[in-house]
């Protein structure tokens, strides 16, 4: 069996005057990629594919050293666009969120709605595991798109899956079919 293993990244050094998209791994969330390799181990990945943003990139970097396996980066695995966002605090982060998810064609936030950002994340994903099929395939990128494809796949709510997901984490899907297998809500 193949699987397609979605990685949320690992936690990152938050800097509230830089732009989320450019925030590096801080060293509790590089340590934490260890013990992710090694939860990973099991489903024997060929290669691990890297949103471009560094914190998605570094955590799949060290993965995919830690397991020994090909890794690259590739467009349109980022996170929803959010470009030229001002940093929102955490007491209106989570309502922000949750009517994003709740209103997936008006633009809540950022520069794409939640149905622009899935289907740019879909295709690409979609390109990957086409162009790597008979592999299993691990994709270090963002709790939001993941909770938006899955949410799509599975016919599941992404809001509550982006809720679960904690940094890092993973859920693991069943190719080709994309059927649920798996969700690991944190790594310890």
């Amino acid at each position: 069996m193949n699987y397609l293993i979605l990685i949320k990244h690992a936690m990152p050094q938050i800097d509230e005057t830089k732009s989320a998209r450019d925030w590096q791994l801080s060293d509790s969330g590089r340590a934490s990629c260890t013990p992710l390799a090694k939860a990973l181990r099991p489903y024997k990945p060929d290669l691990l594919i890297t949103s471009e943003e560094p914190k998605a990139r570094e955590t799949g970097q060290l993965v995919a050293e830690h397991l020994q396996i090909l890794y690259t980066s590739a467009p349109n695995l980022h996170e929803h666009d959010r470009k030229g966002v001002p940093f929102i605090p955490q007491e209106t982060w989570h309502t922000t969120v949750k009517t994003f998810f709740a209103r997936p064609n008006d633009l809540i936030f950022g520069n794409e709605t939640a149905h622009q950002a899935r289907l740019r994340f879909t295709r690409a994903v979609e390109k990957a595991v086409k162009i790597h099929s008979r592999k299993t395939i691990a994709i270090a990128t963002h709790g939001t798109v993941i909770s938006l494809f899955v949410a799509q796949k599975t016919r599941t709510n992404g809001f509550d899956l982006w809720q679960q997901l904690n940094l890092p984490s993973y859920v693991v899907l069943d190719l080709p079919n994309y059927n649920l297998n798996t969700i690991v809500r944190e790594i310890f």
